[in-house]
């Protein structure tokens, strides 16, 4: 069986559209449909259901592809371990981050992660913790960079980063109060609010409960998934909220937000890294792993 063919044969199924595939893999359509005929051709037996314009996998289908992946996996597994003997990074880096880190942190760190090994190719999910950490847990990613721990059955964290979360405000709606130094201050003001599975939330959650309240007791008027939606719905005069202050900074210093500063309120936080306990990493993710730590140092 030839592995091009399997591969396409995988694309396929994936994308669910021959088309898909062949860009995917830069070959034309009628290249894509002459590979999957000709493995139906060798199994005997169809591989998809064409239905109009859509596809569906046969059972058939469906088995050759669950063996495909192992095949696969065993084929990386075998170059990593040979590209072990020969002492060199190469492969595939997949990872993921939280809003934040991906936004202002990784970055950097992966370009100079990328100046030392150019061989390594280097995959980035964007998402927020929770997602992050459940594609970890899967093994759909091997590194999570994200800025709070959660209960995940083995699941390592390791802090690499101080962050600073700071209250934000657009000008507008703060200039009747000579200074916020209290909750009550605060449960006044309409909040834009970040969604459930961020850390910036979570960490938020956690200074509220230190001076004995909640998010339930804020006036939250908008709810976003990201950290750039935060900081434009704040801009926007949408209402005051918590991010960090990597993202806010640059708006603070030009006066589009302000920082509400007189609060006793705790908002530091950790960056870690997250990682299955116990799992094999080969040199491209190991030598990540070090270069993340050795920053923190």
């Amino acid at each position: 069986m030839d592995l091009r063919r399997l591969e396409a044969f995988c694309k396929v199924y994936e994308l669910k559209s021959f088309s898909k595939a062949g860009k995917e893999l830069f070959l034309s359509q009628p290249t894509i449909s002459a590979h999957i005929s000709t493995l139906e051709e060798e199994l005997g037996v169809p591989l998809f259901d064409r239905l109009g314009r859509s596809i569906m996998a046969t059972q058939a289908g469906e088995v050759l592809y669950r063996n495909a992946k192992d095949i696969y996996s065993l084929i990386g597994k075998a170059q990593s371990e040979i590209n072990i003997l020969r002492d060199k990074v190469v492969g595939d880096l997949e990872i993921g981050g939280s809003t934040i880190p991906s936004h202002y942190l990784l970055p950097e760190i992966l370009y100079n992660y990328c100046k030392k090994y150019p061989d390594v190719s280097v995959h980035l999910s964007v998402g927020d913790t929770a997602e992050i950490l459940e594609k970890v847990r899967s093994g759909e990613l091997i590194i999570g960079v994200v800025g709070a721990t959660a209960d995940v059955p083995n699941i390592e964290f390791v802090p690499i980063m101080r962050d600073e979360l700071v209250i934000v405000a657009p000008p507008v709606l703060v200039r009747n109060y000579d200074v916020i130094d209290d909750i009550q201050h605060l449960a006044e003001l309409p909040w834009v609010m970040r969604e459930g599975g961020s850390g910036t939330r979570k960490a938020l959650e956690a200074g509220l409960s230190e001076m004995g309240t909640s998010v339930r007791e804020l006036n939250v008027t908008v709810w976003v998934e990201s950290t750039q939606a935060v900081v434009q719905c704040v801009r926007a005069g949408l209402g005051v909220s918590v991010t960090s202050r990597l993202a806010a900074q640059p708006l603070i210093d030009s006066g589009e937000l302000v920082h509400i500063s007189d609060l006793p309120l705790n908002l530091d936080r950790s960056f870690y890294l997250a990682h299955l306990q116990g799992r094999e990493f080969f040199p491209a993710v190991r030598y990540f792993i070090e270069h993340v730590k050795s920053l923190s140092n």
